[in-house]
């Protein structure tokens, strides 16, 4: 869905244009997880730092919108956050790709009820909010979740708990049926959310061929050489 209908607006994307996942293949797998036609029920992602992760849920977006609605709870560590998001990557994402043009009634419109932090599209609406708003952590019921850099969230939000598990409840609901993708670059070893939930699961890594013997295996720091003053 992404290759053929996300639309990187020029403002914010170093390559704008159509989205290539030709340019960041270890993402294929993750978003094809990520459609409904895949059982996988949770998807997690320990990254280093902008290698497209956002993006991925923002094409997740884009995707329930135009091709399995439904009600869908975007999390981010902050309400400033979920802002930025909503104005900087949803907002543009949304009026570029024609796939979604039309879908999104425009908050500006006497029938709109859309706002910053709130999308209604035809069958299901997009909650966009941060993990320090208990508020938006008591949404309505969602079939897909999105918490980006959870590591990031506070630990406690309004005396209620841990946010991640908060949003995570939000899903009970849609039992089999609902996604819930979670992401971030980890912290502090032993105490990072995301290190946590890796574990919990099959610890997939993406593999890249040796140069020299074509042996694949994963791209190590240590193992990265090149000859001196040309790197």
């Amino acid at each position: 869905w992404s290759d053929q209908n996300r639309v990187l607006a020029g403002k914010h994307a170093a390559e704008p244009g159509r989205w290539r996942t030709s340019r960041t293949p270890y993402l294929r797998e993750i978003m094809d997880h990520l459609s409904i036609s895949s059982r996988t029920e949770r998807i997690v992602l320990m990254k280093g730092a902008q290698i497209g992760a956002t993006e991925v849920g923002n094409n997740w977006v884009g995707y329930v919108i135009h091709h399995a609605p439904g009600p869908m709870l975007y999390v981010e560590p902050t309400v400033d956050a979920a802002k930025k998001a909503s104005r900087l990557r949803l907002a543009p994402m949304i009026a570029e790709s024609p796939a979604l043009t039309g879908l999104v009634v425009e908050a500006k419109t006497r029938y709109g009820s859309n706002t910053i932090l709130q999308k209604e599209f035809p069958g299901g609406v997009l909650t966009i909010t941060g993990a320090n708003s208990s508020v938006g952590l008591r949404h309505l019921a969602c079939r897909y979740l999105f918490a980006d850099e959870v590591d990031g969230y506070p630990p406690d939000v309004g005396g209620e708990g841990d946010p991640l598990d908060l949003a995570i409840k939000r899903t009970e609901t849609f039992g089999g049926t609902r996604k819930i993708f979670m992401t971030s670059t980890p912290t502090t070893k032993g105490f990072s959310r995301i290190e946590t939930a890796y574990e919990e699961s099959d610890q997939r890594r993406y593999e890249i061929p040796c140069v020299h013997c074509g042996q694949f295996q994963t791209l190590e720091w240590g193992q990265i050489h090149w000859p001196d003053g040309h790197p």
